[in-house]
């Protein structure tokens, strides 16, 4: 049975006891698998858990599962090394949905106390589909080129629920062509979002990302940019307050690292549109939406007085996201879902609306291509526009009633061309 060996070196600078001084904390852990996000993972059963703390009188192995707000557990406490040069060992079972942090507290002759840096660590079950999901991890379109929607990750149906508050397992995606941001809980959907974003100049980058943090009322600083040096409006590292017109980030902006974020639309009409510089627009309404939610399923620091006062004010107010809230961007305009194919417009002129890729997309929901003429798949991808999709089910493909039933239907609704003012 393997053992996860982890090593909690407990000391201090800068405080000394009667035989001299003792060093900085520092934690190790070994052996170690694969990462998930913040989580190293342990692929045993057992593990054990060691604090190298010599001189120390006291020792407490300390617990906090993700799940927990501000709560912890002790796993045991020391009183008296169980091994030579100050080592306190145990063995622990923790479980298989196990994930959180575990550090130790220690205590030194005189009074003087330490806390290990913690491990944020987590069995194989918890970070694997069908096992319980780590709070910053995302659903199964995470390093695919798949929509999220896909059957081929959701098998075919996907759930939705209201968002349950304190439960952290939240994620967010994206999928660029449909112009839709989802979240997520728990692998159902909570709620999908119409959003605006980057011009074809300045694409919203796809893959994941990491939301650190919501500031309401953001102040604004013009970043060295040829589209700054060219507006006559601002410069380039001014700070353009809440209140200013010139700031183009509205009311709230949710940072997803990289200069990237989600933040408010400058009009109704920047929905389904292509208007920002890299980054991802909402409406008003929505976009206060999406945040309050994150705060309620994180329990986040943050009233909902200070959040109605931070509404009808220009009061900033600013919290952590920590650990983070995964965010998926995927561009994908090939996507069948719940059975039904649905074509979106290539809207940064990828070449990935082929006859080809179309082809291999249908023959994995179990179409015969070689049935599939080159005519009809051709007269498929010519019914997708900038304003429109098209979409047809599966069945009627393979009855070979596509182009008789399939039906366009708008992306959003408003129309998806380029456009909008300055700003992000």
């Amino acid at each position: 049975m393997a053992l996860l060996v982890v090593t909690l070196v407990a000391a201090s600078a800068g405080a000394c006891r009667r035989s001299g001084p003792v060093q900085e904390p520092i934690i190790e852990a070994a052996p170690l698998g694969q990462e998930a996000g913040q989580w190293k993972v342990v692929a045993a059963d057992t593990m054990k858990l060691t604090v190298t703390a010599p001189g120390a009188v006291e020792v407490k192995l300390l617990y906090k599962p993700a799940v927990a707000v501000g709560r912890h557990s002790e796993l045991k406490t020391f009183t008296a090394p169980t091994g030579g040069a100050g080592m306190f060992s145990m063995e622990w079972k923790p479980g298989p949905d196990f994930i959180g942090d575990v550090w130790a507290d220690v205590l030194y002759p005189i009074g003087v106390k330490k806390k290990t840096a913690s491990l944020s660590l987590a069995s194989e079950a918890a970070v694997t589909q069908g096992g319980a999901i780590p709070l910053d991890s995302i659903g199964a379109s995470l390093k695919t080129d798949e929509s999220e929607r896909s059957d081929k990750l959701t098998g075919g149906r996907i759930e939705q629920t209201s968002l349950a508050p304190g439960d952290h397992r939240i994620w967010i995606t994206v999928n660029v062509p449909t112009f839709r941001l989802t979240l997520w809980q728990n692998g159902k959907e909570v709620r999908t979002y119409q959003i605006g974003v980057g011009r074809r100049g300045f694409p919203l980058p796809v893959g994941e990302r990491k939301a650190t943090g919501i500031i309401w009322n953001p102040e604004w600083i013009p970043p060295d940019s040829p589209w700054v040096e060219e507006s006559e409006e601002v410069e380039v590292g001014e700070r353009i307050e809440a209140d200013d017109p010139r700031n183009p980030l509205g009311k709230v902006k949710i940072l997803l690292g990289g200069a990237v974020l989600i933040h408010e639309a400058a009009k109704p009409s920047d929905i389904g549109r292509l208007v920002s510089h890299g980054c991802v627009r909402m409406l008003t309404d929505d976009l206060f939406d999406l945040a309050e939610k994150i705060v309620a399923a994180r329990r986040l620091p943050v009233t909902k007085d200070q959040i109605e006062q931070a509404k009808t004010s220009t009061e900033r107010l600013a919290v952590k996201l920590d650990p983070p809230v995964w965010v998926d961007i995927n561009y994908d305009t090939q996507v069948i879902e719940g059975g039904v194919l649905r074509l979106y417009h290539d809207i940064y002129n990828r070449g990935v609306n082929t006859i080809e890729n179309l082809r291999a997309e249908l023959s994995g929901a179990g179409v015969d291509a070689a049935k599939l003429d080159k005519q009809t798949v051709q007269q498929m991808l010519e019914r997708v526009s900038r304003k429109e999709g098209f979409r047809v089910s599966i069945a009627d493909i393979k009855a070979g009633r596509a182009g008789a039933v399939g039906q366009q239907f708008p992306i959003t609704d408003h129309p998806v061309v380029d456009g909008g003012r300055m700003g992000r």
